[in-house]
């Protein structure tokens, strides 16, 4: 993988591939941005090309260094995380005893610290003096999804570059090139910006049995005699996690209701479930617009009193009578 490879962030990638070329890497980074953008798979490649012996300023994975970044134990490479719930000040302590020590590969040596607004404040002291003055050859890699909580004398002593959240477009054709089924994951790209919490739902039964339920329920509150509220008591009956998963569902809820109207528009090309056509164009034909625009509302509304602790049971059963009411 080359910084070509980085479709996802081809600033970032662009900028530091740039800065090795011309020799201008800073001696200390602040990555910030959303989880799953690709953060930390970007300062991995980073220190591959730092220390990469087939290609010059960017990294072949392939040559013994490379493969030991990736495999963890490189010397000159390390890694600090929260130990717990933060990070204290004898990982930095350690670190900084590492940091002086002579490079064993090469002149330069790196460390990656995730989380790095999870420091306590003695650790944040500490690593500020290290980075008031840093060895020579050392580069520091920090990884925040909060950079906001950072001090502002560990801000001013790092060059801070924010990495933009991953379309859906991106998300979806990463998962589909991991052999993931297309409309899967072109919903999945819809519900979460996270790579790799889209990555999880598509990996999940029960993220497909749930779509399924929705499109059942849609079909069902449609229908004379509905079976909408035995569908819902027979979910809450019988799958414990639906509970937890109810947020997860209406948001299923609302796409598939919002693909509806896109195919009473003429707008296909704008389906996120797309492999379900068919039914959706079944279901355009028996709903009309004010139910889809309202039944949207009500849906939206049902999750917001759900996040502010309403009975899960209750609000959904009260969501699908409003519905049938019109």
């Amino acid at each position: 993988m080359t910084w070509d490879s980085f479709t996802e962030q081809p600033r970032v990638a662009d900028l530091l591939a740039g800065s090795l070329r011309h020799d201008r890497l800073a001696h200390a980074y602040l990555f910030a941005g959303p989880k799953g953008v690709g953060k930390k798979r970007i300062a991995l490649h980073l220190a591959k090309a730092i220390f990469c012996v087939n290609l010059s300023a960017d990294a072949c994975g392939a040559c013994v260094q490379c493969r030991r970044i990736d495999a963890g134990n490189h010397p000159d490479v390390h890694y600090i995380s929260p130990d717990g719930a933060s990070i204290k000040i004898d990982q930095v302590r350690a670190l900084q005893k590492e940091m002086a020590m002579r490079a064993v590969e090469s002149s330069h040596k790196v460390y990656v610290i995730e989380h790095v607004d999870k420091m306590t404040v003695q650790a944040a002291n500490s690593l500020l003096k290290f980075l008031e003055e840093p060895p020579a050859g050392v580069v520091a890699l920090l990884l925040t999804e909060n950079a906001h909580s950072i001090l502002p004398t560990i801000l001013s002593r790092c060059q801070t570059i924010s990495f933009a959240p991953l379309q859906p477009e991106v998300i979806t054709q990463r998962l589909i090139a991991e052999g993931i089924a297309s409309g899967l994951a072109q919903v999945a790209s819809q519900i979460t910006a996270n790579l790799d919490e889209a990555r999880v739902l598509c990996q999940s039964d029960w993220f497909a049995q749930l779509r399924n339920v929705v499109i059942q329920l849609t079909q069902e509150l449609k229908q004379r005699n509905s079976q909408a509220l035995f569908t819902i008591q027979d979910l809450f009956l019988k799958h414990d996690r639906f509970k937890e998963a109810l947020p997860l569902f209406l948001d299923l809820l609302i796409l598939w209701l919002r693909d509806i109207l896109y195919v009473q528009a003429g707008r296909q090309q704008r389906l996120i479930n797309g492999d379900q056509q068919d039914v959706l164009q079944g279901q355009a034909l028996i709903w009309t617009k004010s139910e889809l625009l309202h039944g949207i509302e009500l849906v939206m509304d049902t999750r917001n009193r759900i996040e502010r602790n309403a009975n899960p049971q209750l609000a959904f059963e009260r969501l699908v009578l409003q519905i049938q009411e019109g």
